[in-house]
């Protein structure tokens, strides 16, 4: 599902749209997204960006320009959740030419240094 409350640039590809579910965020130019992908609110996707397939990017992440996200990377950004109060979400900036590897999770309030590789699986 794909809310109309979404800010797309030009020539965003969506690989299956009945397949992601996507709301309250900004996708940029010429960035894919692969099935079975989650993108929440107050998430900004840069230019040229890959997400593959079943990655979740939560509240308050951004990614700069050609980031790619392997195959079911997950972020986080709420360290420590306690029922009936208000959570605070942690933001995380992933900076320009960043790669991401496959079952990657990165946790919330940290920064990813342009050009970075984080290795499949990494925590």
């Amino acid at each position: 599902m794909i809310d109309n409350d979404v800010k797309f640039g030009k020539n965003v590809k969506i690989y299956n749209k009945d397949q992601v579910n996507i709301f309250g965020c900004t996708i940029g130019d010429d960035s894919f997204v692969g099935p079975f992908v989650e993108i929440t609110r107050n998430t900004i996707i840069g230019k040229r960006c890959i997400i593959e397939s079943h990655s979740f990017l939560c509240d308050s992440v951004t990614l700069e320009d050609n980031v790619f996200i392997g195959h079911g990377a997950m972020f986080t950004n709420d360290l420590y959740p306690i029922v009936g109060t208000k959570v605070e979400y942690l933001k995380t900036l992933v900076k320009t030419g960043v790669s991401i590897g496959t079952n990657a999770t990165i946790v919330g309030g940290v920064t990813i240094g342009q050009y970075s590789v984080i290795g499949a699986g990494a925590v």
